[in-house]
């Protein structure tokens, strides 16, 4: 009880001094910036505007439209895409995943055309997707499905492929059929491994949506950085990039949050190995 005790404090220790070296590099960053910029004037504003113009201009987008829409609308965009990119994803992705490693036929099969589409980058799909459904939320949401895809079939596929043998023998004694196997014990154990793949997809997806955005995008995060672009303006480009690395880093760190509570038995095995 104590030694589990001392484990968690240990662990609550080093979070905590992650979060404040993590704080005093950004702090780190946000000084050079200022003193480069503002204080001394080294770089001009046209090639990195100063944190005060930023921020400034973060405002203005926030209250005032921007193409149709203010940065909240444009944020909405994009998240709606990279939603449904995400979602079909991981609901064909997982499955397919999950049988190519249990179902040795099935991988013989789909294996070779998945490998085939794999090694296609998903930005050479945009002309084939805008043919398809036109500069519509549907295409830059294929882009996203055809990023994040991969990493569900690879990481399911992984997680089921290295489950114990013994898991699924002690099953088959207690009179479980193939079915209840996989489910009730094949795929709990692969969970962890989908778990990295989502995160990985996620990961893959949010940058795959950018650049659609910025190739055949009308609203959006990537769209606001292609208007910066033409309009000259270097703060509307650096309001983008900040919205688009911090919503990543908070996508990223919930989907981690919430493995802790949906996978309660790994986080029980994680502290009786500590």
């Amino acid at each position: 009880m104590i030694e589990a005790s001392l484990v968690r404090m240990g662990v609550t220790s080093n979070y905590g001094k992650s979060i404040a070296y993590g704080a005093l590099s950004l702090a780190a960053l946000l000084l050079a910036w200022l003193l480069s910029t503002s204080v001394f004037q080294l770089i001009e504003p046209r090639v990195l505007p100063s944190p005060g113009e930023v921020v400034q201009k973060y405002i203005q987008h926030v209250v005032e439209p921007f193409s149709g829409l203010t940065l909240s609308g444009h944020i909405l965009a994009s998240l709606e895409r990279w939603g449904w990119g995400v979602f079909f994803g991981m609901i064909i992705g997982i499955p397919v995943g999950v049988f190519f490693a249990w179902a040795p036929w099935f991988r013989t099969v789909v294996n070779p055309i998945f490998e085939l589409l794999h090694f296609i980058p998903p930005f050479a799909y945009i002309p084939l997707a805008v043919l398809w459904f036109g500069a519509s939320t549907a295409t830059q949401a294929m882009v996203v499905f055809i990023a994040a895809f991969p990493a569900f079939v690879i990481n399911s596929q992984l997680g089921v492929s290295q489950v114990e043998r013994i898991y699924v023998d002690a099953a088959r004694v207690f009179g479980a059929n193939q079915a209840a196997i996989l489910y009730r014990v094949v795929i709990p154990a692969a969970a962890p491994s989908i778990f990295t793949g989502l995160r990985i997809a996620i990961s893959n997806g949010w940058m795959a949506l950018v650049g659609a955005e910025l190739v055949v995008g009308k609203v959006g995060l990537g769209f606001m950085i292609s208007q910066g672009q033409e309009n000259a303006s270097v703060s509307t480009i650096f309001v983008g990039l900040i919205t688009i690395g911090c919503l990543g880093v908070l996508i990223d760190t919930l989907v981690q949050r919430s493995e802790r509570y949906i996978l309660p038995w790994r986080k029980n095995t994680a502290a009786n190995a500590g």
